[in-house]
């Protein structure tokens, strides 16, 4: 059987998160101060501190929880030895997890990652100021029910984006809060069970296009290489192939679907069974839990926990 990590996106944020391994592992550490300095920031200090409010912020939450996943990364890699070409498949990381995933897999480095980031939370916040605008998810649903709720809803020119397609039932839609409403009160009936999702901006959908335009202008800046380990692609939930290919795959995330069920049957498909949720959070462990009941997940971000994984896989 094989093994994949998985890194979670945003919402997944929490004050204190990560201080545990940052007080008892050097590498940790040596993370937080890396991209402290790479954003000339102070993230730790809103990351172990607060307030929670100003963590949430996307331009804060978004390195941060890339930070957390990394010095999980670091402190098994440097202070366990482990090689994690030797031992994982797969890397998946759910919108802006991917970016984690690149960073571990060595296609771009922590600091570089941390700066595009911060840069990309900064520009998503601006993309739908003068817009009222929301996410929800709907359970219960398969996608040809919701593609069907979308097109009854949308009027004029109206957005309504399905953001997130995390399992066969789970999906979330992104978009005008007029259109988003009226989706809610046609699942309520067809008994589908909605949840407003409290966010600050509607990510992965049309509202994201300008955000993906300054994406494409910054990227000029940076150089992706291929990864040491196959990521997949949330725009096309296969692995990438090489470097135009990260960026072009980044760039349309930001305003498309995040297509985090068909990543895990992928990766399933080609009998990858265990998967670690390398960060703070379960989230995608009870994601892929609902795919698949028989798949293995365990969330991987205390000290503990880090080395039980080494124990078990070196």
């Amino acid at each position: 059987m094989k093994k994949a990590f998985v890194f979670p996106g945003q919402g997944s944020q929490k004050v204190g998160m990560g201080k545990e391994i940052y007080d008892n592992h050097r590498a940790a550490k040596d993370v937080f101060e890396e991209i402290n300095d790479s954003i000339s920031k102070n993230l730790s200090d809103i990351i172990f501190n607060g307030p929670q409010e100003l963590l949430t912020l996307t331009e804060n939450a978004q390195p941060s929880i890339m930070c957390v996943s990394m010095a999980v990364i670091r402190v098994l890699e440097e202070e366990f030895n482990c090689n994690t070409k030797d031992y994982i498949s797969y890397f998946a990381g759910h919108s802006l997890g991917e970016y984690t995933a690149l960073a571990a897999s060595k296609s771009i480095s922590v600091a570089d990652a941390a700066k595009i980031l911060l840069f990309r939370g900064k520009n998503m916040q601006k993309s739908s100021a003068n817009s009222a605008t929301s996410m929800a998810a709907f359970m219960g649903a398969d996608l040809k029910t919701i593609e069907e709720i979308i097109s009854q809803s949308i009027r004029n020119e109206e957005i309504c984006d399905i953001a997130n397609y995390n399992t066969e039932t789970q999906i979330v839609l992104s978009g005008d809060d007029t259109a988003i409403n009226r989706a809610i009160i046609l699942a309520n009936e067809k008994k589908v069970r909605t949840v407003k999702l409290d966010v600050s901006a509607p990510f992965h959908s049309s509202y994201m296009k300008n955000t993906a335009k300054a994406l494409q202008e910054e990227f000029i800046k940076f150089k992706f290489n291929v990864p040491q380990i196959e990521v997949i692609s949330n725009f096309l939930a296969v692995p990438f192939k090489d470097s135009k290919e990260i960026e072009e795959g980044l760039i349309k995330q930001t305003y498309s679907t995040v297509r985090w069920f068909e990543s895990i049957q992928y990766m399933k498909d080609l009998n990858a069974n265990y998967f670690f949720e390398i960060g703070f959070g379960s989230t995608l462990c009870g994601i892929i839990k609902r795919i698949d009941r028989k798949l293995n997940t365990q969330p991987i971000s205390s000290s503990n926990e880090i080395e039980a994984l080494a124990k078990e896989v070196l």
